[in-house]
């Protein structure tokens, strides 16, 4: 097909057509809009982009994902929640105010650094203009009475009760290994925001206690009743639930989303104007303000969570570029970018973490498009250049925009990218002309045909082009944006989560209730349950000395009992009490943390030399069994084939797989998962006690670790024994039952 540069364009004809449309489908729309609905389970929703979603939705995805083993139909809808949202950071960044973190167009680690250096002097000079202006004598700017602050501090609860959340899921045994020195330097992070162990350091405690002082308690942000409408009448904070749901969202899937989580954690440490602002008006108000200063002071760009956030995007785009090379570094950094933009705009004005600039960018940052839009771009700008004129008087309309706006000079002689990404948006929702992933079904492509009334208007190459790009697009379109900004190929969430079933590398997987407890354990933990006197008795017995052909054996269960307890503090909520610190000690000592002191490490952790964690250990005795080339491990799914092929048998290999069966469920089998924890106390024994295993300094640490889990799970028994006693007798029961399993094992 030849191509004549005067041919009749697209945009001529289209409103001839949109009218044919507007006359034949009475009422109809260029997006399909369906009703969402708040039920008790949240369903997938192809609702309009721009249409907001009532906050009960919010409420109840809150709910599911803080009981993802209550709600594991939720993953899909929480996914295609997340992709949205992370296409509407970027649209709200593109025209965001000075200081967007799109003008870092490649990666550059001192960059990094000067640009949140920039953003925190900003923030103190809008600090310093704020205390002028109440020296000056003008009034608080958060809250003009005590009601109002106490009023704005309920507001806040549901963003304050997941503090934490957004690492949550990070730095878990499915973790690959060659990244786990990144996801422990975020770990750390989540660590502290919840008090590294220590219950009057955990922030949402420090937050919960904070609304008993004012008289405005709520029930546990992990809670059922937590969401109930009668507690929110009247109360304006949808932001609020929005923000926390994102804060829920960022780290649930953590393999895909690395890169966001990363960006989203250095974003959302910085310090704010807002909190230093709530700390100095609800002190003068008589209000305790101690939930602001630590996070003023723990946030610092010197040694707190801004400086370590940063150092783990670093180090990370750094381990990227080293062992991928330069395009995957570029993609890389894009995704950081998404998931700084995210925390940046997230429930927006509302959530009180939002950019403290108040100018807009005079210098356009050079937002890419992938080749296939960019292509279909540059084919629309030369229609338009020879057919904006003719679109004055046509009503049709676009995304909202008539013909004439959408080709009017200035779109594209001096265009901002921003309009180019709006303009392919409002397409792929104009519906009959383009169904997304379906340019057979998509008129547009029909009319363009032979047959079609604007043959000819296309040749064969940009037609193609515009096919292609359609098949391109998720059904889902709100997602488009950022498929398109990170340069990934588009996944449906239905095929993303469908993938969730293997515990050896996924993460999450949530196993039906029915394969939790099994066999001889369902049998023993169903007997000491029934025992009303049944209390923890400590074989004194220790596990023989091991040898060399029940290495794979070994480290199979090494590996896999890493998982066992990792899964139970992804609700920071549900963390806040004593049972819990326990458990977080316990897993502190098992990554390889220093012992807790008194006041939070820092940047100090990330800078000790020797921190060898369980699964350092682990490799170490793979190293150690002389499996030969091929037998280094890159995750614990390598681990698991690796022990296969050198002889490991079939009871170990059972008990491995359901160990992170039970791990993922950790709200049902708590107290099992405890007292497997304990009883594998004495295999990390027998493997210290055992010739040539280990190093030296390697054998020393790990009975420093257990040590530590030691006293952490004795806390945690006489926890249980004092609050719960079916979780207690199942504590026993574990024990008893991992014990026993280890014998058959070894």
């Amino acid at each position: 097909m030849s191509h004549y540069s005067f041919v009749l364009p697209l945009a001529v004809l289209l409103p001839a057509v949109f009218y044919y449309f507007g006359i034949s489908k009475k009422g109809g729309s260029f997006t399909s809009i369906d009703k969402i609905q708040p039920a008790q389970e949240v369903k997938k929703s192809r609702s309009k982009p721009t249409a907001p979603k009532p906050v009960q939705w919010y409420r109840d995805l809150f709910y599911q994902l803080q009981h993802l083993e209550d709600h594991p139909a939720v993953l899909e809808p929480a996914r295609d929640e997340l992709l949205a949202m992370f296409s509407r950071g970027i649209s709200l960044a593109l025209e965001r105010p000075q200081g967007s973190i799109f003008s870092i167009e490649q990666y550059d680690a001192k960059g990094i650094w000067s640009f949140i250096e920039g953003e925190h002097e900003k923030v103190l000079t809008e600090w310093t203009s704020y205390l002028e202006r109440r020296k000056q004598g003008q009034s608080p700017e958060l809250f003009a009475t005590t009601q109002a602050a106490k009023a704005w501090l309920v507001q806040q609860a549901p963003v304050k009760f997941v503090d934490g959340a957004w690492l949550a899921h990070t730095h878990k045994i499915t973790t690959p290994f060659a990244l786990r020195h990144v996801t422990k330097d975020a770990w750390q992070v989540l660590s502290e925001e919840l008090g590294d162990g220590d219950l009057s350091k955990h922030h949402v405690y420090l937050y919960r206690q904070l609304l008993k002082e004012i008289g405005c308690p709520l029930p546990e942000g992990h809670s059922a009743d937590f969401i109930k409408p009668a507690h929110w009448d009247g109360v304006n904070n949808r932001g609020a639930w929005e923000a926390a749901v994102g804060q829920l969202l960022i780290s649930l899937f953590p393999n895909e989303f690395l890169p966001e989580i990363l960006g989203f954690n250095m974003h959302y440490e910085l310090i704010t104007l807002d909190t230093m602002r709530a700390a100095h008006e609800l002190k003068a108000l008589g209000i305790n303000p101690y939930y602001f200063l630590i996070h003023i002071s723990i946030d610092n760009a010197d040694s707190g969570h801004t400086a370590m956030a940063i150092h783990a995007v670093t180090r990370y785009l750094d381990m990227v570029r080293a062992t991928e090379g330069e395009v995957a570094l570029e993609q890389a950094w894009k995704r950081v970018q998404v998931g700084y933009t995210l925390s940046q705009t997230l429930g927006s004005v509302s959530h009180e973490r939002k950019t403290s600039s108040s100018s807009i960018t005079v210098t356009t940052p050079n937002i890419p498009l992938d080749p296939l839009s960019a292509r279909v771009i540059g084919i629309f700008k030369a229609k338009a250049s020879v057919s904006h004129q003719f679109h004055c008087h046509s009503r049709a309309r676009i995304g909202g925009q008539t013909l004439a706006q959408w080709l009017a000079p200035s779109m594209w002689t001096d265009p901002h990218p921003q309009q180019h990404l709006d303009l392919l948006t409002a397409l792929s929702q104009a519906k009959p002309w383009i169904y997304p992933g379906s340019s057979s079904k998509s008129l547009l492509v029909r009319e363009l045909s032979w047959e079609g009334r604007m043959f000819g208007a296309f040749t064969l190459d940009e037609l193609a082009a515009l096919t292609a790009w359609i098949d391109s697009l998720s059904p889902d379109n709100s997602a488009w944006l950022y498929w398109g900004f990170t340069y990934r190929a588009p996944l449906s969430s239905k095929a993303a989560v469908g993938e969730l079933q293997d515990p050896t590398r996924h993460h999450p997987v949530v196993p039906p209730f029915d394969s939790d407890i099994t066999d001889a354990a369902e049998s023993l933990l169903t007997t000491e349950s029934q025992e009303p006197d049944s209390e923890l008795r400590i074989e004194h017995q220790p596990l023989a000395v091991l040898s060399s052909d029940q290495l794979p054996d070994v480290v199979a269960l090494w590996f896999a009992h890493i998982g066992l307890l990792e899964n139970t503090i992804n609700a920071p909520s549900q963390t806040a009490s004593p049972l819990y610190a326990s458990i977080l000690r316990l897993l502190r000592a098992q990554a390889g943390f220093a012992v807790e002191a008194h006041i939070v490490a820092g940047m100090d952790e990330m800078k000790r030399l020797s921190c060898p964690s369980l699964v350092n250990i682990g490799l170490e005795l793979v190293s150690h069994a002389g499996w030969g080339p091929g037998a280094t491990p890159s995750s614990l799914e390598d681990v698991l084939q690796i022990t296969g092929r050198h002889g490991q048998r079939l009871e170990s290999a059972r008990l491995a797989h359901r160990m992170l069966r039970w791990g993922a469920r950790p709200g049902a089998n708590l107290g099992l998962l405890l007292g497997l924890a304990l009883a594998f106390l004495e295999l990390k024994d027998a493997v210290a006690r055992t010739p040539g295993l280990l190093e030296p300094e390697s054998r020393v640490i790990l009975e420093a670790i257990v040590a530590r889990e030691r006293q952490s799970l004795g806390e945690c028994a006489q926890e249980l024994r004092g609050v719960d006693g079916a979780q207690y007798k199942r504590l026993v029961g574990g024990y008893r039952f991992g014990r026993s399993a280890l014998e058959k094992c070894l």
